[in-house]
């Protein structure tokens, strides 16, 4: 039996790997994931105003998810309109200032088509969803169409 088998059958109690029965398995086994779960994590870089690296102890070990901040849209980084670029720089840098190397509350969701987990950030008993948002960093975001920030920033600046 793998390391990493043993880990997860002794974390969750399952049984012995090798007593299990492949007959049975099909497509209506659970996916692994950890929605609706919240674990203490820190904060290890933010690349922009909605994704981030956490490292969260799982099993017994430390392990660096790519997060996706979950009910938000922040500004683009690369994109060729000067106006959301210099914005999503602020966002980041704010978003920055505020969580990196940080331990943080995590509420996780889904995993995305990407492989990042989907997750509202808790800091100080403050969502940075709703920070985001309220700070006029983000633009809450359901997975529909996308508000444009070009539009926005020319607009509204």
């Amino acid at each position: 039996m793998s390391r990493i088998m043993k880990v997860v059958c002794g974390c969750f109690s399952i049984c012995n790997v090798e007593s299990m029965d492949w007959d049975s398995v099909n497509n209506d086994v659970p996916m692994f994931g950890f929605e609706g779960e919240t674990h203490e994590g820190k904060v290890v870089n933010v690349y922009d105003g909605d994704t981030v690296k956490i490292v969260m102890k799982m099993f017994g070990n430390f392990y660096r998810f790519n997060c996706r901040i979950e009910g938000v849209d922040t500004p683009e980084l690369r994109t060729r309109n000067k106006k959301e670029k210099a914005m999503g720089i602020k966002v980041r840098d704010e978003l920055r200032k505020k969580i990196l190397d940080k331990m943080v509350q995590v509420k996780c969701g889904e995993f995305d088509k990407y492989g990042r987990l989907l997750v509202d950030i808790i800091i100080d008993n403050t969502s940075i969803t709703k920070w985001l948002i309220e700070n006029n960093y983000a633009f809450s975001y359901d997975g529909g169409t996308k508000k444009s920030w070009a539009e926005y920033l020319e607009n509204n600046n």
